[in-house]
């Protein structure tokens, strides 16, 4: 008679047996060999049907046993509970697979409907068969020359994510398109959602909002944060069916700015805001801060709009990302020019020190980078080492038990690994919304430095900003501004460093080999003059996605 624990004993057997046969045709090359020809055959496809999608989705079903087949060897690869996806039959038949994507592919070509350019990448992946590369290499190799096609399959099939795309999640969450992740984001809140059936009732005034909120949600265990919340204002009849809901979380938004809490300052251009360094001067900040953080997540949680935005460092807090250097530009440009200075010329003889002042209540102190730091000279040789020490002082270490607080109330309510899916830019969106953006108002509001209204590269980018959608026309404010947020009474009200007015202003910029480029503290972009309409859309869609990040912090 079989025992569960013989059973358990056999089924280990026949994992580690799986996974040494998979290893073994890694090793000696068959297995890389697979992942190249099917990498190369749907960079192929990204080729032929890079400016039609739709030719594509009819025959794209028969692709996703293709695009699995990846995910599900490199899981048994790598994961032990991948294993259990191969035991249950779900490995492709990749063979047959491909035998029906290229039937498919045939009948389009027969058609007349696209051209076959499949050689286009024949070099790169010559050169790749003979490059020895390790499993994730590959992982990378494949999502970033098939993110389009891979974006695609998911937005039709949703569940891919959490099944046999699972790992593009944990680790390629990048390629994802915003509103893919958007879509798991949501489902994957579903599931934790269910099961909690009560609610959160709250009764509260509107002239005592803030406290009064945190007095009774803070005496809310973490596990009642994922009940219905309904709201009341005192002397207001009314049943709350969302609307009241969504009025007290965008109150309640600019209450935590309130400067009488102390909790948060306002960065240079004065539309984000970062937690403050002296909120200690209220004896209940910490408190305060967990709160915020609850109501942030339960903002996410139940998918409601926040009207307040932060600094680029404090969203990569809350996701778990490594600041740069270029992050404190948000909080203090001309610091942030003073730090580029230092990393680009001679410092010797500028007598600076692994030391920095900073202010407690009226009272300026010199604290220490490291130890001895103010006896310790910053050289041309540790100068890098001065700039990655400094800025995580004031981005991090002055605020340490700020970030800490918010984060306990925060992940209360969202857990870690769903919000890390998110970049910095995208984390805004979802806590502010996609705003509304007049393209024609930015347009008159708009100054020219050695280029003019007329000039044909600017009137490709109207055209090129005009036909964005609103993540994308989101991405370009953000690039050019340092937030989404538009101002109340448009664009001719943009402010720039220090709250002053600045319109939006495009520089002539003339070195067309390189992207454009920002300056948010001045709502400037440098715009080369490039030759076609064409070069100008990729440059400045590669430019307003990717952004600018420079050196971490180790």
């Amino acid at each position: 008679m079989t025992t569960n624990k013989d059973a358990d004993a056999i089924d280990n057997q026949a994992r580690e047996k799986v996974k040494d046969q998979f290893r073994e045709l890694f090793e000696d090359g068959q297995l890389q060999a697979l992942w190249i020809n099917i990498t190369e055959f749907l960079s192929s496809l990204n080729e032929i049907f890079a400016n039609n999608w739709a030719i594509l989705s009819p025959i794209s079903h028969k692709l996703q046993p293709v695009l699995e087949s990846f995910f599900i060897i490199y899981k048994i690869l790598n994961d032990d509970e991948a294993y259990e996806i191969y035991r249950k039959g779900k490995v492709v038949k990749l063979r047959e697979s491909r035998k029906q994507v290229n039937f498919g592919i045939s009948r389009l070509l027969s058609e007349g409907e696209v051209h076959n350019n499949s050689g286009l990448l024949e070099e790169n992946f010559q050169r790749l068969r003979q490059t020895k590369l390790d499993s994730n290499e590959m992982l990378h190799l494949m999502c970033e020359k098939n993110k389009n096609i891979l974006n695609m399959m998911v937005k039709q099939n949703p569940h891919l994510l959490s099944d046999s795309l699972s790992i593009v999640v944990k680790k390629m969450p990048k390629v994802l398109d915003f509103e893919n992740k958007r879509s798991y984001f949501k489902n994957e809140l579903k599931k934790l959602k269910r099961g909690y059936y009560s609610s959160v009732r709250l009764q509260v005034s509107r002239a005592n909002l803030f406290i009064e909120s945190f007095n009774q949600i803070m005496q809310r265990k973490p596990q009642e944060m994922r009940g219905k919340l309904n709201i009341e204002f005192y002397d207001e009849e009314g049943v709350d069916a969302g609307g009241v809901t969504r009025e007290w979380f965008l109150s309640l938004s600019k209450e935590m700015l309130n400067p009488n809490y102390a909790l948060f300052k306002p960065a240079a251009h004065g539309s984000a805001f970062q937690p403050s360094p002296q909120s200690n001067i209220n004896p209940d900040h910490l408190k305060f801060f967990k709160f915020v953080g609850r109501i942030i997540g339960k903002a996410l949680h139940d998918g409601y709009m926040l009207d307040c935005y932060f600094t680029r460092s404090f969203y990569k807090h809350l996701l778990g990302q490594p600041l740069t250097y270029h992050d404190i530009e948000d909080i203090d440009p001309e610091y942030y020019r003073n730090l580029t200075w230092i990393l680009e010329n001679d410092v010797t003889g500028l007598d600076l020190t692994f030391s920095y002042e900073a202010e407690e209540f009226g009272v300026v102190i010199i604290r220490d980078l490291i130890p001895d730091g103010r006896n310790t000279v910053v050289t041309e040789e540790n100068k890098r080492d001065y700039v990655q020490k400094i800025c995580y002082a004031k981005m991090a270490n002055d605020i340490k038990e700020q970030i800490e607080a918010f984060l306990q109330g925060f992940h209360e309510v969202i857990p870690p690994h769903l919000i890390q899916i998110f970049d910095n830019k995208e984390l805004e969106l979802m806590i502010s919304g996609l705003p509304d953006i007049d393209i024609p108002d930015l347009k008159e509001n708009t100054e020219y430095h050695n280029y003019t209204r007329e000039t044909e590269v600017i009137r490709w980018f109207w055209e090129i900003l005009a036909d964005l959608d609103r993540t994308h026309k989101a991405a370009f404010l953000q690039f050019v501004t340092g937030t989404s947020k538009v101002p109340i009474g448009g664009f001719k009200d943009l402010v720039g460093m220090g709250g002053a007015l600045q319109k939006f202003q495009i520089h002539k910029s003339f070195d067309i080999t390189k992207l454009p480029t920002s300056h948010t503290c001045f709502n400037q972009l440098d715009l080369p003059e490039y030759k076609t309409k064409e070069a100008l859309r990729d440059k400045l869609m590669i430019a307003i996605t990717e952004g600018k990040e420079g050196f971490g912090f180790v």
